[in-house]
């Protein structure tokens, strides 16, 4: 089993709430390994909490296999995270620090802000911003299609790391996603999130499981959107080779895909006129959306019918490893 160190601060009954990492580490059938420094209760209250200890065990004993950074307010516990990255080196860093909420609140003093914009952020390999998050990084005002793409490239570059500006109104809902092959545009319809699952979690565990790039986003947003991953949108269906004949195996699978919910059809993401991504790309936030009914096969067209079903079990197999 994998594990997800999961560092942040928890504000009970917001966004912020630890819960919401634990169930998106679960739901991944993955070890959830939790440092809290702080618990703000929905009163206001704080209840401290160090960390140094659970960061000891599991980089001694556990050796996470993803690490999650989020909100975290005490500047002094954001430096020793920071260290302890820095001696550990973990090969994925997900940095979803909530500088600035959506409405413009800024959670957190600028010293701890300057620790995160150069430390943090420097051994992140996945960064997740807002839209004013990424105004206040880059230095300029985001206005139009061209300005976030500006930013989203200008911080690619200066923290060489894959960066995620959520989607605003000035984006028309769109997110946008930049990594060292250029930027895309993703429709990511947040007002179908699951405000159960933490999408930065949700990417980690993607990450974890060797989805790369532009696909451990989108299969990310397809979790959050739909409380599952997306292979397990993909039937399986149980057969016992031993028991039955190959052939009737095969008609049984071809039978399953026709009923039940086939294999997500994606369109391409929608990427900006200076670096097109290739047609077909899948794993785009289009998967978001509910699979058809797949029409039924001629039965005369065997030959063709048995190519079909090879596909299939070819794309089953590799969506299960």
């Amino acid at each position: 089993m994998k594990n997800i160190l999961s560092i942040s601060d928890s504000y009970e009954g917001t966004s912020l709430d630890v819960k919401r990492s634990i169930a998106t580490i679960k739901a991944y059938e993955m070890e959830p390994f939790i440092a809290v420094g702080e618990f703000i209760k929905d009163d206001g209250a704080v209840e401290p909490a160090p960390i140094e200890d659970t960061l000891d065990f599991c980089f001694g004993e556990v050796r996470p296999d993803g690490v999650f950074i989020g909100f975290m307010r005490d500047t002094d516990q954001v430096t020793s995270v920071a260290a302890r990255i820095r001696s550990e080196k973990p090969a994925i860093v997900v940095s979803d620090p909530s500088i600035i909420s959506d409405k413009g609140e800024i959670w957190m003093t600028e010293d701890t802000y300057n620790v995160i914009s150069t430390s943090i952020f420097d051994m992140s390999s996945h960064i997740i911003i807002n839209h004013l998050e990424a105004e206040l990084l880059a230095g300029f005002e985001c206005q139009d299609r061209m300005d976030f793409e500006r930013a989203a490239k200008k911080l690619q570059y200066a923290f060489d790391a894959n960066i995620y500006i959520k989607s605003c109104d000035l984006t028309s809902g769109k997110s946008v996603y930049c990594d060292a092959t250029g930027v895309t545009w993703i429709d990511e319809e947040p007002a179908g999130i699951n405000r159960d699952y933490s999408f930065g979690n949700a990417l980690n565990c993607e990450l974890a499981l060797g989805a790369k790039g532009l696909k451990a986003v989108t299969n990310a947003l397809y979790f959050v959107h739909n409380g599952r991953r997306v292979s397990d949108s993909i039937p399986v269906p149980q057969v016992a080779p031993s028991l039955i004949s190959p052939a009737k195996s095969l008609r049984d699978i071809a039978r399953s895909m026709d009923t039940e919910a086939s294999s997500v059809s994606a369109k391409p993401a929608k990427t900006s006129i200076i670096d097109p991504v290739t047609a077909g790309v899948k794993g785009t936030s289009t998967e978001i959306k509910a699979p058809e009914k797949a029409p039924a096969r001629s039965v005369s067209d065997s030959l063709s019918e048995l190519a079909d079903i090879k596909k299939r079990l070819e794309a089953l197999k590799k969506s299960s490893m």
